[in-house]
Parts: structure tokens; C-alpha cells; sequence
């Protein structure tokens, strides 16, 4: 924060300023360059104030969190709102009007079946596991709110949500007799299949090795906020295939090894003037 004097009215003053501009991307379907030098974060605790001061003015639900396991000056933590959530084959996600295609990323989404509220002390795996029901196929749906989102750094970017824009929730996996959502594969092959495009196979990989640590370390990060998650929402943590390039208008096959197949199809853009 470029401010001198770091009192609490100035902080919120500016959280509020910077959110107000996202905000008003979100609402408007409108892209900012940048947030103004004034109110750019600078640390990734400035801009996670940023990000949950954009949920409030909002005021919309969070079903949905995206997470991994912290990197070097990263935390990647960011809400995915209900009425971004898709669970049917025909999505009413769209790209922007000047995209053909929808970018996502395949995942593995945990839905919990208890709250994990904010407490005084560390959630453990156990805990965590145990909070844990259904695994759904997943589709993240990417997005930004910045014309040039390359070129920002990363606190910016948290602010934004970390280009969360959606998510499709597909068929449930089904496990093995005692099996937990710990036991999931941690690499599988991804594949695209669809009419009139070349069938596409790749080499899937967690990026942290499971899903169950992020969603630890995500429990433990909000609860040290006075924040927490709740029964119902899902969790995702991290892409086994990078970002995937998905154009419009087709009805997509999405393999996640023999785990099943999320079938999706993004309307096309309506391009008349």
C-alpha cells in the first residue's frame, strides 16, 4: 500500500477502492488494464484483502474453493460462486466475444459434507478426510477480469481470483469398496474427444501429488482468517493437464482415466451486430 500511514481506515479505504473496480469487471462483463498504482497489492495478504472484500460487495454465495499448496510468494486460495457452478452436458458458460474457445482446466472436485469452521487450532488430515463425501469429475472454467493478465504480478492477480470463472461439476467417481478420496490416482490419462476434432491424449498429473493435502493446508489458511468452509461447497486443487483449449458449439468427451468422462458443450458466441 503507497499510503505513509497504514491506519485501519486507510487500508479498508483502499481494499474497498481496488474491489469496487473488479467488482464493476464482473458486473459489467468489461476487462481493467490494471488496478491503479495506488491500489495494487503488492504482498499476496494484500491482495487475498482485496479478493474477499470483492466477495462481499458481491454478495454472492461461495460454492465453490480453488487450491494448491503454497509456492515460493504464492497462495493460492480463491472462491468460485454458485451461480458459477454448472452440473448439466449444456452449460450456459460462454467465452468472451472476442474468444472462440473456452479455457479450462480438468480436476478432481471434493465436496464436503460438514463445515470446517474457523477455530483456534490446526486442522489435521483425519479431520479433513472425514469432512470429505463425493468426488465429482470437474472442469474449472478460466477467466480474468484484466485485459493483459500475463504481464501483472501475482498478489493482482489473487486479487482477481486467480482467473476463476466457473466450474462444471460432472459424474461422481465411483471407489473401490473402502476407498477414500485419499486413494485417488495421482496420475491417470486426460483425453478430448469430439465431433469433427483429432482425438486428443495426455499424460494427467496432480500437481501436488493429491487432493487431500491443499484441501488441509486451504482449511487451515482460512480458519487462521476467521474464515472456513461449509457442508455442500467443493474443493479443487490443481489441474492434471494444464489448461485445456476447448472450442465452442462442440459437445466435448473428457476422459479422466478410469475414473469417467464429463461430457460438456459451451453455446457458441452470438457474433451479430
Amino acid at each position: 500500500m503507497p499510503d505513509a500511514v497504514h491506519t485501519p481506515q486507510r487500508v479498508a479505504l483502499w481494499h474497498e477502492k481496488a474491489a469496487s473496480i473488479l467488482v464493476a469487471a464482473r458486473r459489467q462483463g468489461s476487462k481493467a488494464e490494471c488496478l491503479p498504482v495506488e491500489l495494487r497489492p503488492s504482498t499476496v495478504d494484500e491482495g487475498f484483502a482485496i479478493q474477499r472484500k470483492v466477495s462481499d460487495v458481491l454478495g454472492r454465495r461461495t460454492g465453490a474453493w480453488k487450491c494448491a499448496l503454497p509456492l515460493a510468494g504464492k497462495v493460492i486460495a480463491a472462491p468460485i460462486y454458485a451461480d458459477l457452478i454448472y452440473r448439466s452436458v449444456e452449460s450456459s458458460f460462454s467465452a468472451d466475444s472476442v474468444q472462440s474457445i473456452v479455457k479450462a482446466e480438468p480436476e478432481l472436485a471434493c465436496l464436503l459434507t460438514r463445515d470446517l469452521p474457523p477455530r483456534r487450532y490446526a486442522y489435521g488430515e483425519a479431520e479433513v478426510l472425514d469432512a470429505l463425501g463425493d468426488v465429482h469429475l470437474a472442469l474449472e472454467l478460466l477467466g480474468s477480469r484484466y485485459s493483459h493478465p500475463e504481464f501483472l504480478i501475482f498478489p493482482e492477480l489473487l486479487a482477481d481470483g486467480l482467473f476463476n470463472a466457473g466450474l462444471v461439476i460432472g459424474p461422481r467417481v465411483e471407489f473401490p469398496e473402502g476407498a477414500t478420496p485419499d486413494d485417488l490416482p495421482t496420475e491417470f490419462t486426460v483425453s478430448l474427444t469430439a465431433a469433427g476434432e483429432s482425438p486428443v491424449s495426455l499424460d494427467g498429473r496432480h500437481p501436488d501429488g493429491n487432493v487431500l493435502s491443499p484441501i488441509v493446508w486451504l482449511a487451515n489458511f482460512l480458519r487462521e482468517r476467521g474464515l472456513g468452509l461449509q457442508a455442500g461447497q467443493a474443493v479443487i486443487t490443481g489441474s492434471y493437464a494444464g489448461v485445456l483449449e476447448l472450442p465452442l458449439g462442440r459437445q466435448w468427451h473428457i476422459g479422466f482415466g478410469a475414473l469417467g468422462t464429463l461430457s460438456i458443450r459451451f453455446p457458441s458466441v452470438n457474433r451479430s451486430t
